[in-house]
């Protein structure tokens, strides 16, 4: 009958209206997965799926780093929201340092290496600050403990230590995508290194009193910072696989090992600087 025939051909455009929406809903889905994002290198396409499976999943000792670099815990205000205790950092910096040549063309060649997979956000061989080895963080101290330190640091008899680097890995320092991709020294070198530092942190309660607040048994192992990523957009895991293949373990300065020969606190030396700018 005729109402039979409508009710038929109604149900088969639904059918077919549903059959066209479902499509759509997958041709959606499956662009969403497979095409890059903005900030994805178009030479070298990266899918979300792919983004997802090399996300760091490797958090730092020091996260969420509430109180600065290297340090986890937030440090101290008044109630008006004035900062009465601060964190430095004591590090190997390039200034005083002569890095060997073909370190340098690794870590270049390496940097060059993460541009390929999208956009990284600061890569350490274009920075001001350059390459550079963190010796240790001294975490939520006074000013006057940290002119201390300063003091202590600037006079501390140190012996050149020498440093061989295996491969890179990633670590999540703060809440949030951005990841720091990071050169590790090799366990010989962290041993050593190791050492020297709890040494210095003795010496540092014998000669001036001040307990440290964060072993460095607690914090990262001895690294230099190659880079830092949005892992939202960057594949962090697949890049860092890479460049371990290409540039593998003991061959990052395969002629002469880096040599470490003084920490330099510089915000230690900013706080001196401007304490005689005060008296004057």
């Amino acid at each position: 009958s005729a109402p039979q025939f409508v009710m038929l051909n109604v149900l088969s455009l639904m059918a077919s209206y549903r059959a066209v929406v479902f499509t759509f809903i997958v041709l959606i889905l499956v662009t969403l997965l497979f095409w890059p994002g903005p900030g994805v290198n178009p030479n070298n396409k990266v899918s979300y799926l792919d983004l997802r499976a090399a996300m760091c999943k490797e958090y730092s000792p020091a996260y969420p780093s509430a109180g600065g670099a290297g340090c986890s815990p937030v440090c101290q205000t008044d109630p008006s929201g004035k900062q009465l205790t601060s964190s430095v950092g004591a590090v190997f910096m390039n200034a005083t340092h002569k890095w060997p040549l073909d370190f340098i063309r690794n870590m270049h060649r390496a940097g060059n290496m993460l541009n390929k997979y999208g956009v990284v956000s600061s890569l350490n061989t274009e920075r001001k600050i350059y390459l550079h080895v963190a010796f240790d963080y001294y975490c939520c101290y006074t000013i006057e403990e940290i002119l201390k330190i300063g003091e202590f640091l600037d006079n501390y008899h140190w012996t050149p230590q020498e440093i061989w680097f295996d491969r890179l890995v990633c670590a999540i320092h703060r809440p949030g995508n951005m990841v720091s991709i990071v050169l590790m020294a090799d366990s010989k070198s962290q041993s050593k290194l190791l050492q020297a530092a709890l040494k210095c942190e003795q010496d540092l309660e014998k000669y001036t009193g001040i307990h440290k607040h964060i072993p460095h048994t607690k914090l990262q192992g001895f690294h230099m910072t190659l880079a830092t990523v949005n892992q939202s957009l960057f594949p962090v895991l697949t890049a860092i696989d890479e460049i371990n293949k290409a540039i593998p373990p003991g061959t990052w300065s395969s002629i002469h090992p880096v040599i470490l020969y003084k920490p330099v606190c510089t915000k230690c030396q900013k706080a001196v600087k401007s304490l005689h700018t005060i008296k004057k």
